[in-house]
């Protein structure tokens, strides 16, 4: 296998230096085998012929590169000593970069005691999203239980260009387009190419986990207002970072759509990392209460999806491909004019047992990013819980800020 990094994921590769990794975990109660561990995970690596990868650059182009023979996926061992381990394992794994050119793209932490474990896979963001990270934790999951379980293998694709009909991507009208887009882009990278990189030195990474009582009445309220928790948490971190007198609030944020709804070939249980980012502004109309607002977020989202040509996005994102060393340097020192990103994924695909080994809890996949404002919120439902991870760093939002938020927040859905 050798091909290209489309401009996503070219973006998550940064370069090869810069770690841009997918974290999550779970935490498990019963006795898990190291061989059988390892098993699962060389199972789950012949699955995902992008597990047995490394990238290579050539002439400032990334590809993904079939390792002969493949490296097994590090497994790290830790002895667990109390419920946060896992916490300061996965901000020790999120900054971590990984070495591309040598080592698998997907590694794991066990913190291991005698009763319970922390499983926390680790992505490099270029080949896994917040979906791929979950699917890996429960193929991990499952072959634990039954070690003979046929999980099959599949076809990574070649190229962007496979998801494009050929009477779109040999348009001449299309062609020209593209060139003239790609000139105009290649003249805005130069005006930017001597800004300076942000120096990201205090990331930080805060989770919390609503009760099941405090879910269940947000899930309720949402219902009742025909709205979902989605547009709820949207408005009221919007209308949060407004009142946070230390920053300037946008009243923007980005929405994380997973592209497999518009990829049919792409199906949920295959490793891919190309979101869809869907900017929208907090609407500021008189006598606007905050459920009027969350319904009309719930219709710009709607209409800004369903108005999305995704093959007009894959065409234009692949001839910036040449641009992406002066993207990526842009993107280090770029602000972005919103507050933060949501990456909602809403009900998980992980069961609650696996055969003898009981998932007591699972904290959502998160990233500190590297680039643009790095602001993040990411949440999952799971065992009737709302759980929360927010990341950032001091340079864009104070810790102490967000303590502050996130209750404002919240309070004001529950209200």
């Amino acid at each position: 296998m050798k091909r290209k990094l489309s401009l996503i994921e070219g973006t998550m590769y940064a370069g090869g230096q810069t770690a841009v990794n997918v974290v999550s975990s779970v935490k498990i109660k019963g006795s898990i085998q190291e061989s059988g561990l390892h098993a699962a995970l060389l199972k789950i690596q012949n699955r995902h012929s992008l597990l047995s990868c490394n990238i290579e650059d050539e002439a400032g182009i990334p590809y993904f590169i079939e390792q002969n023979p493949a490296q097994r996926i590090d497994v790290r061992i830790v002895n667990r000593q109390t419920d946060k381990d896992w916490e300061r394992e996965s901000i020790t794994e999120c900054l971590t970069p990984f070495n591309t050119r040598n080592d698998t793209l997907v590694r794991l932490v066990w913190l291991k005691s005698e009763d319970f474990s922390d499983l926390i896979i680790v992505g490099h963001h270029c080949i896994c999203d917040g979906k791929s990270i979950l699917n890996l934790l429960d193929e991990t999951l499952s072959l634990l239980d039954d070690p003979e379980k046929e999980i099959g293998t599949y076809k990574s694709f070649s190229s962007i260009q496979d998801f494009i009909p050929a009477e779109i991507r040999n348009s001449k009208a299309n062609r020209l387009k593209i060139q003239l887009f790609s000139k105009v882009a290649k003249l805005a990278l130069l005006a930017v190419a001597f800004k300076k990189e942000i120096k990201r030195e205090k990331p930080f990474f805060l989770h919390w986990k609503l009760s099941k009582e405090e879910s269940s009445l947000i899930i309720e309220k949402c219902k009742a207002e025909d709205s979902s928790v989605h547009d709820a948490l949207s408005v009221a971190f919007l209308k949060g970072f407004k009142e946070i007198k230390t920053i300037k609030s946008y009243s923007r944020l980005y929405c994380a759509v997973d592209m497999r709804k518009f990829l049919p070939e792409v199906k949920s249980n295959m490793l891919f990392a190309f979101p869809a980012m869907v900017g929208l502004n907090l609407t500021n109309k008189k006598n606007n209460d905050f459920w009027s607002q969350t319904r009309d977020f719930k219709d710009d989202l709607a209409r800004k999806i369903g108005d999305m040509d995704v093959n007009t996005v894959l065409l234009y994102s692949e001839c910036l491909l040449p641009s992406l060393p002066r993207m990526t340097r842009y993107a280090k020192a770029d602000k972005g004019a919103h507050d933060f990103t949501l990456s909602n994924m809403g009900k998980v695909n992980i069961s609650e047992k696996y055969g003898a080994l009981e998932i007591e809890s699972l904290q959502s996949p998160s990233t500190i990013f590297p680039f643009g404002n790095p602001t993040t919120l990411f949440t999952t439902y799971f065992k009737g819980q709302i759980d929360f991870i927010f990341t950032s760093d001091e340079h864009f939002i104070r810790h102490e800020d967000v303590l502050t938020l996130k209750k404002t927040a919240i309070n004001m859905i529950i209200s």
